[in-house]
């Protein structure tokens, strides 16, 4: 069996259909054996639309990486020429955060014979042809965790998001993308890389389905950010992040979130609910974490709730504080992870 064909990949949605369809569509024709999307009851009809695709009763147009990279082009096949079970979806009862979409696909891929390696997809990333086989190669490793992309922007020239992923400040908790605004050219050697990986940027987690045992599903207590942070320290020091250097994911910046910035290494825009769950994650990952940092991260989103005032955006300003609140990142002490039974599709 090619190694690409033991891939499962979850992308969850959330009111971007046309998008979650074209990731999907990148996954398998990289090879991807089992793709699940996730619908986490969009409000505006993305799982029926989705459904009617699936189904052949409605058209999807995809929409190709503009001039891609040489030989790291997307493969989009039409929803029509799918195996039968490649692609399918699955209706969560109601929006319970990224980690909560994520999660109900993955225990379906876990249970299904022949996936042993689970790629978790962003619906606003396309996958490059030879992605998989890249993922593939490092998960070879014993030590390897999560494994993150070389992240590239979807417009070009292609600037690159992150290198693997982010770098975590030990101290104020805030995460910075490795290589980011650099050319794909730049990049710098796999084992400088890994050095300072925290843990691999969310638009593309690729993964053994062994680490699930060793550090179970993702937390569901975060509905936005900082799942990736702390699933990747769930795994414990024996199971590192690693970075696959020619794994090429094309990601449009915001496009699921609702954010977004002029240019690449710009600082973000966020939407006010951006911000509000940011803040709120980073308390309840310092809680859970580094409880010794708690207070500094609550006086930090009080700086940011003055700084957003101050350039003039008082409802990011009122979501930042809404988030530093105590009792925002309620259930943090040892809460258990709610169980949720794997979706039909």
């Amino acid at each position: 069996m090619r190694q690409e064909a033991r891939f499962g990949a979850v992308i969850v949605n959330y009111n971007c259909a046309p998008l979650a369809i074209d990731a999907a569509l990148s996954f398998i024709g990289a090879g991807g054996a089992r793709a699940i999307i996730v619908d986490n009851a969009s409000p505006d009809g993305s799982a029926d639309v989705i459904e009617a695709v699936l189904a052949g009763r409605a058209a999807h147009e995809s929409a190709p990486v503009p001039s891609p990279i040489e030989g790291d082009e997307p493969e989009l096949p039409l929803a029509t020429s799918l195996p039968a079970g490649a692609l399918r979806l699955a209706r969560s009862p109601r929006n319970g955060g990224f980690a909560f979409g994520c999660n109900i696909g993955l225990r379906a891929l876990a249970a299904t014979p022949g996936v042993d390696r689970l790629l978790l997809l962003n619906p606003d990333a396309l996958l490059s042809k030879r992605a998989l086989g890249r993922f593939a190669e490092r998960l070879l490793e014993d030590r390897a965790g999560l494994c993150g992309a070389t992240v590239v922007g979807f417009e070009e020239p292609h600037r690159v998001q992150a290198f693997g992923g982010a770098a975590l400040d030990p101290v104020l908790l805030a995460g910075r993308n490795i290589g980011d605004g650099d050319a794909i050219e730049d990049a710098p050697p796999r084992r400088d890389v890994e050095r300072r990986l925290s843990y691999p940027l969310g638009a593309a987690i690729a993964l053994r389905r062994d680490y699930l045992s060793r550090a179970g599903y993702l937390d569901e207590r975060y509905f936005l950010y900082y799942e990736e942070a702390d699933w990747a320290l769930a795994g414990g020091a024996a199971n590192r992040p690693v970075w696959a250097r020619e794994a090429v994911v094309y990601h449009r910046y915001g496009a699921a979130s609702k954010s977004r910035r002029a240019e690449i290494g710009a600082p973000s825009e966020r939407s006010p609910l951006s911000d509000y769950h940011m803040t709120r994650s980073r308390i309840l990952f310092a809680l859970k974490w580094r409880p010794y940092l708690a207070p500094l991260a609550i006086a930090a989103g009080g700086a940011q709730a003055a700084t957003r005032l101050s350039r003039g955006r008082p409802a990011n300003a009122a979501a930042v504080l809404r988030g530093s609140i105590p009792g925002s990142a309620r259930d943090y002490r040892g809460a258990p992870i709610r169980e949720t039974p794997a979706a039909a599709g």
